[in-house]
């Protein structure tokens, strides 16, 4: 039994010394020790953005490229970047979406079809106290009908603020810029008495769609006059007084002779700015730069004061996760670190300038927009999404452009426009 036992153990020390060197009938150098881990796949994950570099610095593939290099190494990840054109943006991310052959993290427009099929997926889970702290505009995130943040806001501005040309307004003797809709009444009546070949004001109610008109000519005055778009319910919520005051207040110009019969096929306020033909309009602040280079001579304010106080439009797009994605956590990452202070700063000063989303970032717009940003980003909305807001719109502006010709009243703007809504727009 002793001999049996020595055999058997000497048996097991040599099998040892031979795994030891490599002579375990595989040849030398071919194997790996049970011990050595194996270095874990890349995760993959599909970025989809849209091109945003129209001047002469980096393209947008050259500056995420080199952007992302430093996460994919830390957080061992491949990300396909493809960057899209505009055209046909909204359908390509869609029916990406719901095909499942889309991206994994997508740059979002409108949101409310995404949302309505569950094509984007929950984001509070990985939305720490920090980050509610630090992201300014999360309350113009979207939200799901369970309250659920969908999506996080990465590309905030182009505010409708109010521009003067002050030559215009000096040459009828206005020294200091209006701040409440009667005293903008009172400046548009000087500036018609001095100068009646000027438009004193313009919106452009002949623009080739609702959702351009109503960006500069009715959202603005809705939001000073307290209104709120939506209801707690998420249903639309504009069967409301202040509906009825922004009306009035569009009517009162016309009424007064601000406006003019034209008014209804004017679709380009920011040209007659530039021509010197309008004294004031509404536009984006991205519009200054092309103002001061055709040599006007402007002042802005962020809006009038309406019955409820400041209020104007303002840009949100945002990043949104695909529902299929395999990794939120990682596409969750990747989102917070494309919208991080250094990175969009460095995107606001390399490709597109714009206000920042976060308090640790440094970019400043020029003033007078970064202390509008700044001072005032709790009286900047979003229109949210709803559905059918693309054939609202349209229908309302059709039904203001017949308030403006007096077929209409304010009351039969709200009625058949909430009429044909429910009726005809609303599933």
């Amino acid at each position: 039994m002793k001999k049996l036992l020595a055999l058997v153990l000497a048996a097991v020390l040599l099998a040892g010394v031979l795994a030891g060197c490599g002579a375990s009938g595989s040849s030398s150098g071919g194997s790996t020790s049970q011990g050595s881990a194996q270095p874990a796949e890349p995760t993959e994950l599909t970025l989809w953005l849209p091109v945003y570099q129209f001047g002469d610095g980096p393209s947008d593939e050259e500056f995420w490229t080199g952007q992302l290099a430093s996460f994919e190494e830390e957080n061992n990840c491949t990300i396909n970047l493809e960057i899209l054109s505009w055209t046909d943006y909204v359908t390509t991310i869609y029916t990406g979406l719901l095909s499942g052959d889309g991206p994994d993290v997508v740059y979002t427009t409108e949101v409310y079809d995404l949302i309505a099929a569950d094509l984007l997926a929950p984001l509070d889970e990985y939305i720490t106290d920090e980050d509610r702290e630090n992201y300014i505009y999360l309350d113009q995130a979207a939200y799901n009908e369970e309250g659920q943040m969908c999506t996080l806001p990465m590309m905030v501005g182009n505010a409708c603020v109010m521009y003067f040309n002050m030559d215009i307004l000096e040459a009828a003797g206005i020294t200091e810029l209006p701040t409440t809709w009667d005293e903008l009444f009172d400046v548009c009546k000087a500036i018609k008495e001095s100068n009646p070949d000027v438009w004193p004001f313009i919106q452009p109610w002949g623009a080739s769609n609702g959702t351009s008109a109503l960006m500069t000519g009715f959202w603005p005055y809705f939001f000073q006059a307290g209104g709120t778009v939506l209801d707690e319910n998420g249903e639309l919520n504009m069967d409301s007084e202040a509906t009825l005051e922004a009306l009035n207040f569009i009517k009162r110009m016309k009424d007064e002779g601000i406006f003019d019969d034209s008014i209804t096929s004017m679709d380009d306020p920011p040209g007659k700015f530039v021509s010197g033909e309008a004294a004031i309009i509404v536009a984006g602040t991205g519009n200054a730069s092309t103002f001061t280079e055709n040599g006007v001579n402007w002042q802005s304010v962020l809006s009038m004061e309406g019955p409820a106080g400041l209020g104007t439009k303002i840009a949100v797009n945002s990043l949104g996760i695909a529902n299929y994605c395999e990794d939120k956590e990682l596409a969750a990452k990747l989102i917070k670190y494309l919208t991080s202070g250094p990175v969009m700063d460095a995107y606001h000063s390399e490709v597109y300038g714009m206000a920042s989303v976060t308090k640790d970032a440094t970019y400043e717009e020029p003033e007078p927009f970064q202390s509008m940003y700044a001072e005032h980003s709790d009286v900047m909305y979003v229109v949210p999404a709803f559905e059918g807001s693309t054939s609202f719109e349209n229908t309302m502006m059709q039904n203001i452009q017949l308030m403006l010709t007096g077929s209409l009243t304010p009351e039969e703007v709200i009625d058949e426009t909430m009429t044909y809504y429910n009726e005809q727009i609303k599933s």
